[in-house]
């Protein structure tokens, strides 16, 4: 018998009180799946609300282990070593420690049961935000606004999850999630390139790296867009019944 959300979040919770980087992304990656599943079984707001929060509660912490991993590969890249990277290594983990100490978890989520009919639902759900994406995709692909393709993302993993209540969801998708993902990372690094006090001698190489990943990953977005548009409107031609 397959265990509950709420199972799996408390087989995760020890690890996760302690900060441990696997249990926290696995913990944000399972609050989202369970949100598109709440939403569409109309949960009552307060069970929902006790998801989000966790999911937000972790959330910093696992913006910067992305952060620290993307900075760690680039240093490599880049030929950077030595005492200003043992510095900025140290310090990182200095402030993570800090940031895990201050972690203020919820009260693990009840489960609700299942609402009737989920498939109905599912695929009545999947062919609104199918709609709702294609829509927006052009605009979207034209913006320069890094907020604009952040929603945009979250758009795309809601309307995921809820692919995944039915079928797995193709590759066009993952592919545009994939890009998209290292597109947020990209913002979540310059944000702390261009407040953190480290690495001096390496910052603005460090910086044009990330600017230069984010123009060409939206570059590839966009190469990516057409297939992901035949998937979509193929959802929309069969009601969601399949791709």
């Amino acid at each position: 018998m397959s265990r509950t959300p709420s199972q799996r979040l408390e087989a995760l919770w020890p690890a996760l009180a302690q900060g441990d980087p696997e249990a926290v992304h696995e913990a944000r990656k399972l609050t989202r799946k369970v949100a598109a599943e709440l939403r569409l079984g109309g949960a009552p707001k307060k069970t929902r609300r006790a998801w989000r929060d966790l999911r937000r509660a972790v959330a910093p912490l696992r913006d910067r282990d992305v952060a620290f991993g993307h900075i760690g590969a680039a240093l490599d890249e880049l030929g950077q070593g030595g005492s200003g990277r043992d510095a900025f290594a140290a310090d990182w983990q200095r402030q993570r420690a800090a940031a895990v100490a201050g972690l203020k978890l919820p009260e693990v989520p009840g489960d609700v049961p299942r609402p009737k009919h989920l498939r109905r639902r599912a695929r009545a759900a999947l062919t609104e935000q199918a709609a709702q994406v294609l829509a927006s995709g052009p605009s979207v692909l034209r913006a320069q606004e890094p907020e604009t393709w952040h929603d945009w993302r979250k758009a795309l993993k809601n309307y995921r999850y809820t692919l995944e209540l039915l079928r797995e969801p193709p590759g066009a998708l993952k592919d545009v999630l994939d890009s998209l993902g290292r597109l947020q990372d990209a913002e979540v690094v310059l944000d702390v390139l261009e407040h953190e006090p480290w690495l001096e001698g390496a910052r603005t190489d460090l910086i044009a790296r990330e600017r230069r990943i984010r123009l060409d990953t939206r570059e590839e977005v966009r190469a990516q867009w057409p297939a992901l548009e035949a998937h979509l409107n193929r959802v929309l031609e069969t009601g969601g019944r399949k791709d």
